[in-house]
């Protein structure tokens, strides 16, 4: 079983009268990286500051290494617990080498000179971090990712048992936010180092992170792996807006996709719209339905396509096939029978070539009303084919050509029969 390194029982903290922390409770294991997430005033650089011992508990406990945080002297903290802030700036015209060696402060005492062993953790420090190449330039003279890695070997001067990042990256472009998260991973990897890190970011908190905990109204709201805490529920939940989890296929994590803060007007009549899509084209639109309250299903969509990306993410009933393989007979029987007990039948914005043709086989018996987006033609790569079954299809059974998906919302929203729920074919607006 690994040491526990870091045990918060009960922990209670804020600032006054207000009540930050309620109650936070979990522990981190050597060798964890493990991630800090929440909304703004969560409580997670509340926490960092508490078990640094730059705040004090109101209620509970934080021990580092078996030892109360409460109990100990700065020197004996900083011995085991190192902070990397999200910036640190300094008024003076101190060296690189200066500003890593004032990490060997808890070990000093009062006139004691620099030994051997300071001299080797700063140079050490340094290399891990790759900053030994400018150690004589000045602090101030450095770029915010270089900084940034300064400030880490400065926390590994220390020596701790514990690291803490306190948003490291976030005021950092991508570049250099992607330098100092793999800098940090590989330390963590190479040397067993235990690692507690704030991050805004979610998705490089799933990619970097092997445990995330997430605060919520001060409290542990989830605590798992990324795949365990990255769910739907949990940050829609935390961002309090719709978003798409999807799995990274290089990383294999999930990652966030926000679609929207503000709701879509939710319908009156949840009637069932099946869609025929299949590669990129219908995102929006089967996003906005299904955010609109009605009942939704889709086909055929290929393996892959951002069409069959969504209707999986939101759960969708569909009828799936691999990419660049041709719809089958079996395929569009399957198809026609989702769209059975469809009120209407949505035909999108999607290429039409020989291999997807068949999706509008056997729309003559289908009891639904159909709607053709036009930008479809204009996307014909069948030699004509398309406009034929089209007209075949227009002969036995009427179809409703619009322009674009915001017309068709119209439609939807403003032309309907309550008493038939049925989309009337007539002008809007």
């Amino acid at each position: 079983m690994k040491k526990q390194m870091l045990q918060i029982q009960e922990a209670c903290a804020g600032y006054e009268e207000q009540e930050v922390l309620k109650g936070v409770s979990f522990s981190v294991s050597r060798g964890e990286f493990a991630a800090l997430i929440g909304s703004n005033g969560a409580g997670k650089s509340t926490l960092l500051r508490c078990i640094s011992g730059l705040l004090p508990l109101k209620s509970g406990n934080i021990e580092i290494c078996g030892k109360d945080t409460g109990k100990l002297s700065a020197k004996e903290r900083a011995r085991l617990v190192a902070v990397v802030p999200q910036s640190y700036e300094m008024e003076y015209a101190f060296t690189v080498e200066d500003v890593v060696s004032m990490g060997r402060y808890p070990y000093h005492s009062f006139g004691k000179r620099e030994t051997q062993e300071d001299i080797q953790a700063v140079r050490q420090a340094m290399e891990d971090t790759n900053t030994l190449e400018f150690c004589g330039r000045l602090y101030s003279e450095l770029s915010g990712g270089e900084k940034q890695r300064v400030i880490l070997a400065r926390a590994l001067a220390q020596q701790p048992e514990i690291i803490l990042l306190d948003e490291p990256t976030s005021a950092l472009d991508l570049r250099h936010q992607t330098e100092v998260m793999e800098l940090i991973t590989r330390l963590n990897r190479e040397q067993n180092m235990t690692v507690l890190a704030v991050l805004h970011d979610v998705n490089m908190a799933s990619r970097y992170c092997s445990r995330m905990i997430l605060l919520g109204e001060g409290r542990v709201a989830a605590d798992g792996s990324p795949s365990e805490v990255v769910t739907k529920k949990n940050m829609e939940e935390l961002y309090q807006m719709k978003v798409l989890i999807r799995e990274n296929p290089l990383y294999g994590k999930p990652e966030i996709t926000p679609v929207r803060v503000l709701r879509e007007e939710r319908t009156d009549y949840p009637i069932r719209i099946h869609v025929i899509c299949g590669g990129d084209g219908a995102v929006k639109i089967i996003e906005e339905l299904e955010e609109r309250g009605y009942l939704l299903s889709a086909g055929v969509v290929n393996e892959g396509s951002d069409d069959c990306a969504i209707c999986r993410a939101l759960k969708i009933p569909h009828v799936e096939i691999p990419p660049f393989t041709p719809v089958t007979p079996e395929d569009q029987r399957n198809n026609l029978k989702m769209m059975e007990d469809a009120e209407v039948v949505l035909i999108s914005d999607i290429p039409f070539g020989q291999n997807n043709l068949a999706n509008l086989d056997g729309l003559e018996q289908i009891k639904g009303e159909i709607f053709f987006h036009k930008n479809a033609l204009s996307n014909d790569y069948t030699g004509g084919k398309l406009v034929e079954r089209l007209e075949e299809l227009g002969q036995k059974k009427k179809v409703i050509y619009f322009g674009d998906h915001d017309e068709f919302l119209k439609r939807l929203s403003l032309c309907r029969t309550e008493g038939s729920k049925k989309v009337k074919e007539e002008p809007c607006g």
